[in-house]
This record gives structure tokens, C-alpha cells and sequence, in this order.
């Protein structure tokens, strides 16, 4: 069975809540969705990020669910 492959989109969502000592940062985009962000993902450390920050997120879609692979801070 092969996996489903769809291109990346990108959101905008404001950061609600940085966490770098546990390696954690959760945003809200313009819908309402809640994403988390990870240490191991592509971007700055999770340090550069304030709360209140508009970061510009790169999401991969599954059948089931999508999640961030990837984000930068809007200039």
C-alpha cells in the first residue's frame, strides 16, 4: 500500500503559548485549529518565538489529519 502524497500548504497562526525548555510552542490560526510546534521541526529554535507572534506554518495533509513540518516567523 503506498502512502498518500498531497503538496504542502501553508498557514498563518499567532503563537499562544511558548515553551522552549520543554521543547513546545502552541499557535491558532484564523480558524480556530490549534497547531504545536516541536523542537525537531524545521525553523529557528523554538526560543526566537514570543507569544503573540504570527509564524507562517508548512502543513502535510494524511487522509486522517494534517501536521505542521515546518514554520518561520512572518517578517
Amino acid at each position: 500500500m503506498s502512502a498518500v502524497q498531497t503538496k504542502p500548504s501553508t498557514v498563518t497562526a499567532v503563537a499562544q503559548e511558548v515553551l522552549p525548555r520543554f521543547g513546545l510552542a502552541f499557535l491558532i490560526d484564523e480558524h480556530d485549529t490549534t497547531w504545536t510546534l516541536t523542537r525537531n521541526m524545521q525553523g529557528p529554535e523554538l526560543d526566537t518565538l514570543r507569544s503573540g507572534q504570527k509564524v507562517r506554518l508548512t502543513l502535510e495533509h494524511r487522509p486522517d489529519f494534517s501536521q505542521v513540518s515546518a514554520y518561520k516567523p512572518c517578517e
